[in-house]
């Protein structure tokens, strides 16, 4: 119903409702702060990550792509792939080692979208990311869609064995020296996908009231095409470095591509904020009045995370120093078995020498 109804409005040239006072961000927030926006949907891709020190992906010179053309991919979305996984692990698995969990903190953009979650305008969180970050920002399993899947739960690829696999298990795997295979049948595995997206997604977006789309090019399909199933009033802002989301021409009649319309005289919906998504975050917040409220849960968290790799650090330390000790001790107990040892020898040796004289 919501596909044909966007159909024949864009055929037919029919807008929905003027939701915002302006196409800028002051509308954006005059809008959220109208209290009539409850439903806000995120919609986020590498570059939300890339602040915590992560490449995104398409990067000329420094992105993750970039890095992984050593494996010869044929195209970009390969390595998200079931089928060219099957036949190729290595670039996926490559990937994974760059982005597991516990190397990076969450930027500014993951902790203003637990602050919409803690405010109660979030509705959901639909991410392309595989780093984990908006979990480690405080976002929970109801709250996200994590379309390329995640660490947090992996399983066999053989549809006889399915097996599932928690974190500790893929870590060890992950940061071995070979492909890693299951444990039951020898297959590879696989980020377990989430098991409902298409129910939940066909509930979420046409009760949106505000669609925030950040870091993402909206070029992988069909996550993409996620921003054209809000209703037709329902407010798009994109927060990137370029504009993105535009359709063409064709496929935006059928829509799919995006359907972004930021610069047209008939434009009435969607905005583009150009700067990082830190500082779009930040711009965003400070016009919500909650700017200082981000930074501090920004400050407060980080301080948590590296007060505790600091314990686990002292923890693995004196673990380390524990063994190392208990090794000397060993050592010398075996050195003084032997010294014993060999003074009883020697008594031996001379008791036999008293008896033959």
């Amino acid at each position: 119903v919501d596909f044909l109804r966007n159909l024949f409005s864009k055929t037919l040239g029919i807008s929905g409702e003027k939701v915002l006072d302006e196409l800028t961000l002051e509308g954006v927030a005059s809008y959220i702060q109208s209290g009539k926006c409850k439903n806000i949907i995120c919609m986020v891709g590498a570059g939300i990550s890339t602040s915590a020190g992560i490449p995104d992906f398409r990067s000329p010179d420094t992105g993750l792509y970039a890095n992984l053309q050593k494996y010869n991919l044929p195209y970009p979305e390969a390595i998200f792939q079931i089928d060219y996984f099957k036949k190729h692990p290595e670039p996926f698995f490559a990937l994974a080692r760059e982005l597991y969990p516990g190397q990076f903190k969450p930027t500014v953009c993951h902790y203003f979208i637990k602050l919409l979650k803690d405010k109660g305008l979030l509705k959901r969180c639909y991410s392309q990311n595989i780093d984990t970050l908006e979990r480690v920002a405080g976002l929970e399993g109801e709250d996200l869609i994590e379309a390329h899947g995640t660490f947090y739960t992996s399983h066999c690829v053989s549809f006889m064995c399915r097996k599932e696999y928690d974190l500790d298990w893929m870590k060890e795997k992950i940061f071995s020296d070979d492909i890693p295979k299951c444990d039951k049948c020898s297959n590879l595995y696989w980020f377990l996908l989430p098991s409902s997206p298409v129910s939940i997604l066909l509930q979420d977006f046409p009760r949106c009231d505000l669609l925030i789309i950040m870091g993402t090019s909206l070029q992988v399909q069909p996550f993409a095409a996620l921003v054209g199933r809000v209703s037709n009033s329902c407010p798009r802002l994109l927060i990137n470095l370029e504009k993105a989301g535009g359709a063409d021409p064709l496929l935006g009649i059928i829509s799919i591509g995006g359907g972004m319309d930021f610069d047209s005289a008939k434009a009435y919906r969607d905005v583009a904020h150009i700067s990082t998504c830190d500082d779009g975050c930040l711009a965003l917040a400070e016009l919500l009045g909650w700017k200082a409220e981000l930074e501090e849960m920004v400050k407060r968290e980080h301080e948590k995370i590296n007060s505790k790799a600091e314990e686990e650090q002292t923890n693995q330390s004196s673990g380390a120093a524990g063994k190392a000790e208990s090794g000397k001790a060993e050592s010398g107990k075996a050195e003084s078995g032997m010294a014993e040892s060999g003074m009883a020898e020697s008594g031996k040796a001379e008791s036999g020498k008293a008896e033959v004289e």
